[in-house]
């Protein structure tokens, strides 16, 4: 049973732990990245079920699954997992499984700078890789169309009136200013943070009733972003949470890029200039963007980021069929 029933995977950080799972599981089928991902998710959902979550790994755990390439150029398609599902755009999961890529030779490093391109469901994402004596040092990727999205006010007990601006970066980031809220943006806030963002999902956040402005659709938000400036410019602190309930440990790749193109179209950030957004561990993603044309006519930009993950481990996970919790479990509380 052991011998066949194989899967590998590699673990990084930036202060955000991230599994990429590399191979010992089935094809994943479909001609496009969201076909696969439905595929995923209806035949395969054991595997992040099993690796993400306990025992192997964690709550807070996120991750992504190798797949064929839809697209020509493409060196593979990849689905970002988290405990219970997939996200369609992950940037602290991109940033661990490029790195996974070069560092196990998958996709071959050439120093100084690695370049090469993944299939998500949002569309390809251009990759590169800095690369000095075998190490893998920094990982940039260059992001979706960022945008805002709009705005809307809410009324939430204890809080009062809320202002909740809403950006687009691969997911949708709800950016409350934490100050107006007499909220500090630190780790030893956390409890706070994420008790406000749950009343602000239960009170019209979670479905604010508005529409993205380049699909149409009526927007389902992602995360609820509290933030806080800095001194220096361009520069933010950030805490997001997410359901059903945790605090981010970076300041996020879909969440930089969605402020970035929120602040970009509202002329209060110059895209050209490099752009800081600091977690509450003080973990600092730096980027800039250039502006482009969305297909209704909207602007956007189109951000790149940066950041260096830690390799922290190479595993050969084994499922056995007799263990009650073989595919995992995720304990609440």
């Amino acid at each position: 049973m052991f011998v066949t029933n194989q899967i590998y995977a590699i673990d990084h950080h930036h202060g955000q732990a991230s599994r990429t799972i590399l191979s010992g599981y089935p094809t994943i089928r479909g001609a496009t990245m969201r076909e696969k991902s439905d595929y995923y998710l209806k035949n395969l959902s054991w595997i992040h079920e099993s690796l993400i979550r306990e025992p192997r790994g964690h709550r807070n755990m996120l991750g992504a699954i190798l797949t064929e390439p839809v697209s020509e150029d493409a060196a593979f398609g990849i689905i970002f997992n988290h405990a219970f599902g997939v996200f369609d755009s992950c940037g602290d999961s991109t940033f661990a499984a490029a790195a996974a890529l070069v560092e196990t030779g998958l996709v071959p490093a050439v120093e100084p700078v690695t370049r090469f391109t993944l299939d998500t469901v949002l569309g390809p994402i251009a990759i590169s890789v800095d690369v000095k004596d075998g190490v893998v040092n920094m990982v940039r990727f260059e992001n979706v169309p960022s945008y805002e999205v709009g705005c809307v006010k809410l009324d939430v007990p204890d809080l009062g009136e809320v202002n909740l601006d809403i950006g687009f970066g691969g997911q949708y980031h709800g950016f409350v200013d934490a100050d107006a809220l007499g909220l500090k943006v630190n780790r030893n806030n956390e409890s706070d943070l994420v008790a406000a963002a749950l009343k602000i999902w239960a009170n019209g956040g979670k479905e604010p009733g508005i529409k993205d402005p380049e699909n149409g659709r009526s927007i389902v938000l992602n995360l609820v972003s509290f933030i806080s400036r800095n001194d220096t410019k361009n520069s933010y602190n950030v805490g997001h949470v997410y359901p059903p309930g945790r605090m981010g440990r970076t300041p996020g790749g879909t969440g930089t890029c969605a402020l970035m193109g929120l602040l970009a179209a509202r002329g209060e950030y110059d895209p050209s200039e490099t752009f800081a957004m600091k977690s509450v561990l003080g973990l600092e993603f730096v980027g800039t963007g250039v502006p482009v044309q969305m297909p209704n006519g909207s602007k956007a930009i189109r951000p790149t980021l940066g950041a260096k993950s830690y390799m922290m481990g190479i595993h050969q996970f084994v499922i056995d069929p007799a263990d009650p919790f073989k595919h995992g479990f995720v304990l609440e509380g």
